[in-house]
């Protein structure tokens, strides 16, 4: 599975194309009066202006070269400030041998760099910048029925990483272990890591290896498109 275009919304439309397309310099590749889209390695990026004032808490990580960990480190504290939790500005996971880093954009979404030593490339690079961002390798998605959602994405073809039936009550990894890329299923009211951000059920649309679509309302329900 990979996520070729994810849509967010925004109630804050030019400081977020602002951030992405001159902070970070990543590509604007379509810009309307109430939408922009950024090119994220081979994923698309679009965040769409919200109207309704309806709080959002979006999550999403973007893969980097396995072996760039420490230059992408360097390449983003000299544009934004990192996210700490308990003194420190980076994490290991263990279990997925993959070292990630946190950063907000101007909506105070949670973004992180990760790099999955055992599935993402190497690249062998020198320096690092933007153009070597891989894609979106993870994206939450944040429902009070996280089990009929689960189900509902069952159906579909996407189920957890370790093949377990869904948890209702914690964080669920869908995705297969080898793609690099997941999607976050869960309830509202957990904290993210490396944030006091506590998660919302919030709009989101997905096209999946160019040619699922999926979308969640505002209530968390989950609609094939």
């Amino acid at each position: 599975m990979k996520i070729t275009v994810a849509t967010l919304w925004t109630n804050q439309l030019k400081p977020m194309q602002d951030f992405y397309t001159k902070t970070l310099g990543v590509k604007l590749v379509e810009e309307t009066e109430t939408s922009f889209a950024v090119q994220i390695g081979t994923s698309q990026l679009r965040f769409e202006l919200d109207t309704t004032q309806q709080a959002k808490q979006y999550h999403f990580a973007f893969n980097i070269p396995g072996d760039a960990f420490q230059l992408a480190k360097d390449w983003l504290q000299q544009r934004v400030p990192l996210l700490i939790e308990n003194g420190e500005d980076e994490i290991y996971f263990e279990n997925i041998d993959a070292h990630s880093i946190y950063f907000y954009d101007p909506d105070e979404n949670v973004v992180e760099l990760i790099a999955r030593h055992a599935v993402n490339p190497d690249k062998s690079l020198t320096t690092f910048s933007v153009q070597d961002v891989l894609d979106i390798g993870e994206m939450n998605v944040t429902t009070p029925d996280v089990a009929v959602v689960g189900a509902r994405f069952a159906e579909l073809g996407i189920v957890r990483r370790d093949r377990q039936p869904i948890k209702p009550d914690f964080l669920n990894f869908l995705g297969e272990a080898e793609d690099g890329t997941h999607l976050l299923l869960g309830r509202a009211g957990r904290p993210w890591l490396f944030s006091p951000k506590i998660a919302l059920t919030s709009p989101l649309e997905l096209e999946i290896d160019n040619q699922m679509h999926v979308r969640l309302d505002r209530d968390g329900v989950l609609h094939r498109k």
